[in-house]
C-alpha cells in the first residue's frame, strides 16, 4: 500500500508539473488592452487628468529658455562649430543640402528681383568703377565670346525664330513687289501720256 500511495503520489506531481501554465499577454495583446483603455471615456479622463497636472506638464514641456540654452550649448559651442565645419567639408553633404534647399533659393531670389530697395543695392554694386572693369575684362574673354556664339547659333537654330523669320521675309517680298508693280504702274501712266 505504501507503495501504490507513493506511486499515486509521483503521479498527482508529475501532472501538476506537466499542466499548462497562464502565460501572461503578449506584446501585441497588451498593446490592444492599452488601446482599448485609453479610447474608453474612462481612459480619455485619466489622460485629461494626467495632462492637466502641472507637475506631469512640467516634465514634458521644455521652457523657451532651455531650448535656447541648448540650441547654444551644442550648435554654437567650439564642439559644435568643429562638428559643422567637419560636416559640411563632405561633398555629398553639402549635395543634399543644396538639393533640399533650391526651391526656396529660387522663391528668395525671386523676391529680391521685384524688390525695388535690392534693384538699387545691385545697380550701385554694378555701377563701381571696378565692377565695370571685371564686367568688361569677362565680355571680351575668349570665353565669353565663344559663349556668345553658342547663344546666337542656338537663337537661330530656334524652330520658332525661324518661322517668324520666314514670315518677315515673306511680308518683305510681299511689299517689296507690291512697290515695283506700283512703280510700274507709274511708268506706264508716264509713257502713256508722253504718247499721246
Amino acid at each position: 500500500m505504501k507503495k501504490g500511495f507513493f506511486l499515486l503520489l509521483l503521479l498527482t506531481l508529475l501532472l501538476a508539473g506537466c499542466g499548462g501554465q497562464q502565460a501572461g499577454p503578449t506584446y501585441d495583446e497588451m498593446k490592444k488592452m492599452m488601446i482599448d483603455a485609453l479610447q474608453t471615456e474612462d481612459g480619455k479622463k485619466a489622460v485629461r487628468q494626467m495632462l492637466a497636472d502641472p507637475e506631469f506638464r512640467e516634465l514634458i514641456v521644455l521652457e523657451q529658455a532651455e531650448v535656447k540654452k541648448s540650441i547654444e550649448d551644442t550648435l554654437l559651442s567650439e564642439d559644435g562649430k568643429a562638428f559643422w565645419k567637419k560636416t559640411f567639408d563632405d561633398p555629398k553633404f553639402k549635395e543634399n543640402i543644396a538639393k533640399s534647399m533650391k526651391e526656396q533659393q529660387k522663391d528668395i531670389m525671386k523676391q529680391l528681383m521685384d524688390d525695388s530697395s535690392f534693384q538699387k543695392e545691385l545697380e550701385e554694386f554694378f555701377s563701381q568703377p571696378d565692377m565695370q572693369k571685371q564686367l568688361e575684362t569677362v565680355m571680351q574673354s575668349a570665353n565669353m565670346k565663344k559663349h556668345l556664339e553658342k547663344v546666337v547659333e542656338e537663337t537661330i537654330d530656334s524652330p520658332l525664330l525661324q518661322t517668324k523669320w520666314q514670315k518677315l521675309i515673306l511680308k518683305s517680298g510681299e511689299s517689296k513687289e507690291g512697290g515695283e508693280k506700283k512703280g510700274e504702274k507709274k511708268e506706264e501712266g508716264e509713257k502713256g501720256g508722253e504718247g499721246k
